[in-house]
């Protein structure tokens, strides 16, 4: 099962995941990657899995809970399953908003051949959520490249003050963690997100 890349989209609630999971996925496979996707819903509103198909991607949802607990045997049997039917160049996880990481990474690294960790955060929200919700600092924490999403939602002061933010919550070893302000409704930012993700390939 290894040679695969495996891409964790993560972001809490409202974030704009399945969003931007539709126009990555696309821009990936318009550049002839082969691309798996699972969606762990957890009771979130998903993507269609045929909307997905008609771009050229095969998915797989994953539900009755959530994978960084209840369903770890559950993704690894639908990586498997991915493996097997397509042989992707990327396997595409998009998390439930409310999904711890660092169980997930453990699951899965003995099957993937390498991890990439994307969080997107809601422009608009982040100050709001951040010292409400522990799980917003920790997908950050977790994250290789964070996503300010909606930017078309906001002024460049806006968004500058939620990267000042963002650097803030994440730990000294990953300061060079990449931030980027995209609008994933407009696919404005994802093929840079695609080019960061791609670029160890």
């Amino acid at each position: 099962m290894m040679g695969t890349k495996f891409v964790v989209v993560s972001g809490f609630l409202g974030s704009g995941k399945t969003t931007f999971l539709l126009n990555f996925g696309k821009g990936l496979a318009d550049r002839d990657v082969t691309v798996g996707i699972l969606v762990n819903d957890f009771g979130e509103v998903t993507v269609d899995g045929d909307t997905l198909e008609d771009f050229g991607m095969e998915a797989t949802e994953i539900a009755e809970g959530c994978v960084c607990c209840e369903v770890k045997q559950s993704l690894v049997l639908s990586i498997r399953d991915l493996k097997k039917a397509l042989d992707p160049d990327v396997i595409i996880l998009e998390t439930s908003g409310v999904a711890s990481l660092i169980p997930i990474f453990r699951t899965v690294k003995k099957y993937v051949d390498d991890i990439d960790t994307v969080t997107l955060v809601d422009l608009a929200r982040y100050s709001k959520i951040i010292d409400s919700f522990e799980v917003v600092g920790n997908q950050i924490r977790a994250a290789d490249l964070v996503l300010l999403n909606k930017r078309d939602l906001a002024d460049e002061n806006e968004i500058k003050d939620v990267e000042n933010k963002v650097r803030d919550v994440l730990d000294r070893n990953k300061m060079d963690t990449d931030i980027k302000a995209i609008s994933a409704r407009d696919g404005e930012g994802v093929d840079e997100a695609i080019n960061l993700v791609l670029e160890d390939r």
